[in-house]
C-alpha cells in the first residue's frame, strides 16, 4: 500500500502553511496556533517547518478545483476519445462542451488554485536559504533542505506550465507576494515563462534524489521527464493573442531539449512497463505505489469522506454503477464508439478502457449492446469494482491522479526521434513497439478468451437476471453478458472483455439472480496470441505517416488519463479530430450524442478566457483571449 505523502496530520499542517501566503489564503481558517506565529517571519526554524511548507506547495495539486476534478477530468473533454454526458448549465458540463466564459467558476477556480501553488513555491524558495540551518546544520540537514528548494522549483514550473498550457500568456512572478506589493500583473509572454519553467525544472533536478520514491514526491528522473513534456508543449502549436495558431520558428530546439531529457532519463533505466496493462489501474484504485511505471502523481488522502485531499477519480469517470455491492458512480466521462472501433480487437487495452456495460446492485455487468446504449459507453479504467470500497471512498476517493506514466515517456520517445530525424528510426520504433506489445499482452503468459454459446435453454425472463460466470484458466478480467433472450431462451451473448492472461479455457456456468431459467450452456475458448509482427508498428513508415500513428497510440494507452486534448492543441489538429469524431458518430445514427461539435469555434477554443474575476481586479490585464 502507498505511504502517504498526506496524512491527517500533514493535511492539517500543510494547510496551516496558507497563513504565510497572503495572496491565495485558505478557504477555512484552522484555529490550531494563533496567526501571528505562522509568518515568514519566524516559521521556517526548523527542517519540520520547511517540509510543512513544501507539503503545502504539493497540497495545491490536490483539490477537486486541480487534479481531483477540473483539470484532470474536465478541463480534457470534448475530444475524440471522450465526452462529458448530457447538457446544462453545470460548470462540469458547458466547460467540456466548449460553452464556457469569463464568468464560470470553476475556470476562476482553477486558476487560482494554480497560482496558489506559485505563490507556495516562491516562499519556500526564497526563506529555506535564509534558514540557520541551509549552510550551518548537519549534511543530512542541508541534504533534506535542498531536495526541498528543488521540489518547489520543480512544482513552480509545473503550476506555470499548466497556467500557459491552458491560458496562453498569463501573469508572471517568481517572488512572493508580501503586505503592500502591487499583485496585478500584467500579462507575459509564454515564451518568456517557458525560459523560467525550463529553468526551473533543470535546477530542481540537480537538487532531487534519484533514489526510487517511496512515496508521491518527486525525483530527479520525474522533474526530466517533465521537463520533456513541458519542451514538446513548447514547440508544439499554441493559439497566439492574434486568433492564429501557431508554434515557433525555433521549435526544434525545444524538440532537441526534450530528446536530450529522454536521453538522460532512459541511460538510467530507473523506469519499466508493468507487463499488465490492467494492473497498472488496478494498482492505483487500491492505493498501490507503482513508481516504475507512475512517473509523477498528485496524492490524493480523503480521511473520512467529505474532507481532506478529496478526488473524483473513480467516481466521475467509471462505469455506471448502482449503489448496492459497490458504490454509486456517476459515469459522465462518455466514450464515442468510434474509438471503441478504432482498436485492434486483440488489443487488450480497448476492453479494460471502455466500459461497454453498467454494473447493477448486485455486482452484476450489464451489456449496453443495443439500440442508442453504445452512447452510454464510459471510462472503465478506475471501475468500482477495482476499488478499496472503504466507507471513505463511497463519493470521494483518494485514488491517486498520475500525470505521467512510463508509457508516455516512451511514445514522446517516439515522437521526438521522429520530428528530430524527419522520419522514424529505430529509437523511434523500438519506444513505440514497447507500447503496443505491452497493450497486446506479449509478456503475459497465457491468451484472451471468446465465449459460445452451447444451449439456449428455458424460462429465463430478462436478459438482465441471467449472469455468465467464468472461473478458472489462470487469467482475469473476462466478461460475457446475455444480450438478448428468445421464446425464454438465451439468443445472444457479447463479449464485455476478453481478459488475459488464460492458459486453459475456463468454465463457464450461466446463473440467473430471479432463479428463472434454466439449461443454458457455453464454453470458452482461447483466443490466437498475435505474433510479434502483428503487434508492432509496420516499418518503412514516412515521417507523416508516423506522426499519425503516433498519434493514434497514445490516444489508445492514454486515453481517459486528462491529456488527448492538449495533445491534440499541440499537434494543431483538435478542429480536425472533432469534425472527424461527428462525421462518424453521424454515420451512426444522425442524432448521435455530440453536442460540442455545435459550440466548437477554431481559434478560440484552444484557450480558456481569462476569468472575469481576475479581469475585474487586475486592470494589468489589457486583453481577452481571442473571440472571447
Amino acid at each position: 500500500m502507498k505511504k502517504y505523502i498526506f496524512s491527517r496530520k500533514a493535511i492539517l499542517l500543510a494547510s496551516i502553511t496558507c497563513l504565510l501566503l497572503p495572496l491565495n489564503s485558505c478557504d477555512k481558517d484552522l484555529d490550531v496556533t494563533p496567526y501571528s506565529y505562522f509568518t515568514t517571519a519566524n516559521f521556517f526554524s526548523n527542517v519540520d517547518e520547511a517540509y510543512m511548507a513544501t507539503l503545502g506547495v504539493y497540497e495545491s495539486m490536490s483539490s477537486m478545483d486541480a487534479y481531483g476534478w477540473n483539470i484532470s477530468l474536465i478541463f480534457d473533454a470534448d475530444t475524440d476519445i471522450q465526452q462529458i454526458s448530457g447538457t446544462g448549465p453545470d460548470d462540469w458540463r458547458t466547460i467540456p462542451h466548449y460553452q464556457g466564459i469569463s464568468q464560470t467558476n470553476a475556470l476562476y477556480n482553477s486558476w487560482s488554485k494554480l497560482y496558489e501553488g506559485v505563490d507556495r513555491a516562491n516562499v519556500v524558495i526564497e526563506r529555506i536559504p535564509k534558514m540557520d540551518l541551509y549552510t550551518g546544520g548537519t549534511q543530512s540537514q542541508k541534504d533534506q533542505l535542498n531536495r526541498m528548494i528543488g521540489e518547489a522549483k520543480f512544482l513552480r514550473g509545473f503550476y506555470y506550465s499548466e497556467l500557459v498550457r491552458l491560458w496562453g500568456d498569463v501573469p508572471f512572478k517568481t517572488k512572493s507576494s508580501q503586505s503592500g506589493d502591487n499583485l496585478k500583473g500584467a500579462l507575459v509572454d509564454r515564451y518568456e515563462i517557458y525560459a523560467q519553467i525550463i529553468k526551473d525544472m533543470q535546477e530542481a533536478a540537480l537538487l532531487l534524489p534519484e533514489q526510487t520514491p517511496t512515496d508521491e514526491r518527486i525525483n530527479k528522473w520525474a522533474a526530466k521527464s517533465m521537463l520533456a513534456r513541458v519542451a514538446l508543449f513548447a514547440g508544439g502549436f499554441s493559439l497566439s493573442a492574434d486568433g492564429n495558431m501557431k508554434r515557433p520558428a525555433n521549435y526544434k530546439e525545444y524538440y532537441k531539449l526534450a530528446q536530450k531529457e529522454i536521453n538522460d532519463v532512459m541511460a538510467q533505466n530507473p523506469y519499466k512497463l508493468n507487463p499488465s496493462y490492467s494492473k497498472v489501474f488496478k494498482n492505483q484504485c487500491q492505493h498501490v505505489l507503482e513508481p516504475t511505471e507512475n512517473i509523477f502523481q498528485v496524492a490524493f488522502y480523503n480521511p473520512s469522506g467529505n474532507i481532506g485531499n478529496a478526488s473524483w477519480v473513480g467516481n466521475f469517470n467509471g462505469p455506471a454503477t448502482a449503489s448496492g455491492v459497490y458504490p454509486s458512480n456517476t459515469a459522465r466521462c462518455l466514450v464515442p464508439k468510434p474509438f471503441y472501433t478504432s482498436f485492434n480487437d486483440a488489443d487488450q487495452r480497448r476492453d479494460f478502457s471502455i466500459a461497454t456495460y453498467s454494473i447493477n446492485n448486485l455486482g452484476n455487468k450489464l451489456p449496453l449492446l443495443t439500440t442508442r446504449q453504445d452512447e452510454s459507453w464510459t471510462v472503465g479504467k478506475w471501475s468500482r469494482e477495482y476499488q478499496t470500497n472503504a466507507v471513505a471512498e463511497r463519493v470521494y476517493t483518494h485514488i491517486n491522479w498520475v500525470v505521467m506514466r512510463y508509457s508516455d515517456l516512451l511514445l514522446m520517445r517516439a515522437e521526438v526521434e521522429n520530428e528530430l530525424n524527419e522520419g522514424p528510426n529505430a529509437i523511434a520504433y523500438d519506444a513505440i513497439n514497447q507500447v503496443r506489445k505491452r497493450g497486446f499482452g506479449a509478456d503475459i503468459q497465457g491468451s484472451r478468451i471468446a465465449i459460445d454459446l452451447k444451449t439456449k435453454g428455458t424460462g429465463y425472463t430478462s436478459a438482465a437476471t441471467v449472469v455468465i460466470n467464468i472461473t478458472g484458466g489462470g487469467g482475469t478480467d473476462a466478461s460475457a453478458a446475455v444480450i438478448t433472450l428468445a421464446s425464454g431462451g438465451i439468443n445472444t451473448i457479447g463479449m464485455l472483455r476478453s481478459g488475459d492472461g488464460y492458459t486453459s479455457a475456463p468454465t463457464v456456468t450461466i446463473t440467473s439472480t430471479d432463479g428463472k431459467g434454466t439449461g443454458a450452456t457455453a464454453t470458452a475458448r482461447l483466443l490466437t496470441k498475435p505474433t510479434t509482427a502483428e503487434m508492432s508498428l509496420p516499418t518503412g513508415l514516412s515521417k507523416d505517416d508516423f506522426l499519425k500513428a503516433l498519434q493514434q497510440e497514445r490516444a489508445w494507452e492514454l486515453s481517459g488519463e486528462g491529456i488527448r486534448r492538449a495533445d491534440l492543441i499541440r499537434w494543431g489538429i483538435l478542429a480536425t479530430k472533432l469534425n472527424e469524431t461527428n462525421t462518424a458518430v453521424k454515420l451512426i445514427r444522425s442524432n448521435y450524442f455530440f453536442p460540442c461539435i455545435t459550440n466548437f469555434v477554431a481559434g478560440k477554443h484552444e484557450l480558456y478566457p481569462y476569468p472575469q474575476n481576475e479581469t475585474d481586479v487586475n486592470k494589468s490585464i489589457t486583453r481577452q483571449n481571442p473571440k472571447y
